[in-house]
């Protein structure tokens, strides 16, 4: 993603190394923030936060603990949930306590959905769904991670996978039946 020079660089103030820097992991930026930021408008405003983070925090990368890429979507992550506590921003989040026990298998119902499709469904899913969906399912955190990331239990982490499993296979359901006159295909997701 980065070469290493770069980022010495960077550590050393550099100007001309933060714009390559920049450049070379906006993308990458990007695509996290559009899954964890739903608003779209924010988006610039979360990368520019994030940029500050990454330029201010450079000091705290170590290349003998692990590769770049993956210093940075932890700090992009952590970002975007940060974000969303200094906005206020409502969760759904339930706690373990005042949630019903709902027994969902990992197979869903979907029949030929495109990668628009899923980011659609992702936009729609209740923020607190999402956030942990995206957490455990798309950048393989553990339930206890997710859990001291978005200040709950591990357990409600857990409830919470089941609940935005169980509104995907709700929606995809629903566009199933409709698209395609009850005609499924069955995919497992893990």
């Amino acid at each position: 993603m980065v070469d290493s020079s770069v980022i010495a660089l960077v550590k050393q103030r550099k100007n001309a190394a933060f714009k390559v820097l920049y450049q070379s992991c906006i993308n990458y930026v990007w695509s996290i923030v559009r899954r964890y930021v739903s608003n779209e408008s924010e988006h610039a405003d979360v990368i520019q936060e994030i940029f500050a983070r990454v330029f201010l925090s450079i000091h705290t990368f170590d290349e003998g603990k692990g590769e770049f890429k993956f210093w940075l979507r932890r700090l992009v992550i952590n970002q975007c949930l940060q974000h969303h506590r200094k906005e206020q921003f409502e969760g759904k989040i339930v706690p373990l306590e005042k949630a019903k026990a709902i027994e969902v298998s990992d197979t869903f119902l979907f029949n030929e959905l495109t990668k628009e499709d899923i980011e659609n469904y992702l936009t729609e899913m209740p923020l607190g769904y999402r956030q942990v969906f995206m957490l455990v399912v798309i950048d393989e955190y553990s339930h206890k991670e997710v859990g001291d990331l978005l200040g709950i239990s591990a357990e409600t982490s857990r409830s919470q996978l089941s609940r935005a499993k169980s509104w995907l296979r709700k929606k995809t359901l629903k566009k199933t039946q409709t698209k395609n006159n009850r005609q499924w295909t069955l995919i497992s997701i893990k």
